[in-house]
């Protein structure tokens, strides 16, 4: 499980399966500013997403490539 605390991150929502939100969120990944894509395991967690608000999640970190972005897979709220 790989951990991030986010100060600055926006809130984006799909239609999917209900509706869903997730975070996108610039982060240092390896001394390379990357944009991570965060998705929410339970839509409790996501429920709980407020602008402006520090938060910390952790989950499965995905990276495919330098220049794809990074995806942390099945993220919880810590």
């Amino acid at each position: 499980m790989t951990k991030f605390n986010l100060k600055e991150y926006r809130i984006q929502s799909t239609g999917a399966d209900g509706g869903h939100n997730y975070i996108i969120a610039e982060v240092i990944h390896n001394n390379v500013t990357r944009r991570l894509v965060v998705m929410f395991r339970d839509k409790s967690d996501e429920k709980k997403l407020s602008n402006g608000v520090n938060i910390s999640v952790e989950g499965n970190l995905h990276d495919e490539d330098i220049k794809q972005d990074l995806t942390l897979l099945d993220a919880r709220l810590i």
